[in-house]
């Protein structure tokens, strides 16, 4: 636990550092470059990870949605929120978001000591969550995205997000942790999120192609958090074209 909380730190200060020295590029400023360059791939492993979902996944996404009382499930997701605060504090600083930075590490400490980590108390007070990854960081900074790129199991990405994944990993305390209870909550976490897709299956299996709708959508979902919130309108028609 000491050794995680001296990598946090140490991440901290090296974000401050990295922001103040070299700045950031302007949402604004950031174009995305999307061509499906590796299409026929990605539409054979969307191909394996959709049978393996309705073979395994979604079947037993359906047994937990089932099973676990909805508040549980809160605040099991709310755990996992707080896990993920130092990814979203150390990106943030990155991108040079100093307010919601200092924002989400007082969140982090406040759910964290008087939450337990399972209760969300920093809502209450305002403090919502500003969600970061390293994969937008490279996206402000203006690294092109490299096309989307659909991996086994994990799904759908882009080449700079999944790049930006394994930096994110670093920050993830579950994954350093090698043992049969930290395994069961990263399952717990998937199965979690996988039920919470459950009520939007309806408009996938109805479309006539899955690949492409889950293709665009993605693509829309990570422009709109890039920006936070606000796309420039000039790039909508080239990036739903997936251009």
């Amino acid at each position: 636990m000491d050794g995680c909380v001296s990598r946090i730190r140490v991440l901290l200060s090296v974000c401050l550092l990295l922001a103040c020295c070299i700045g950031c590029t302007p949402p604004s400023a950031v174009r995305e470059d999307v061509p499906d360059h590796f299409e026929r791939l990605n539409r054979g492993v969307y191909k394996f990870n959709r049978a393996l979902d309705k073979a395994v996944v979604r079947p037993v996404a359906r047994g937990y949605d089932r099973i676990v009382p909805k508040p549980v499930d809160r605040h099991m997701r709310n755990f996992f929120t707080n896990l993920e605060a130092p990814i979203d504090i150390l990106n943030n600083f990155l991108q040079a978001k100093f307010k919601p930075g200092f924002s989400d590490f007082g969140r982090f400490l406040l759910n964290t000591v008087a939450g337990a980590g399972f209760f969300d108390p920093a809502r209450k007070l305002g403090l919502e969550r500003h969600q970061e990854d390293f994969g937008q960081t490279l996206a402000v900074w203006g690294v092109p995205s490299g096309g989307p790129l659909m991996l086994p199991i994990l799904g759908m990405g882009t080449v700079r997000d999944w790049a930006g994944w394994t930096i994110d990993l670093q920050s993830d305390v579950l994954w350093h942790n090698d043992s049969g209870a930290t395994w069961g909550l990263i399952l717990w976490r998937y199965t979690s999120d996988r039920a919470a897709l459950l009520p939007t299956e309806t408009a996938l299996e109805g479309s006539f192609d899955e690949y492409a709708l889950i293709r665009k959508a993605y693509l829309q979902r990570r422009r709109y958090e890039v920006y936070d919130g606000a796309p420039p309108e000039e790039e909508d028609h080239s990036l739903d074209a997936g251009e």
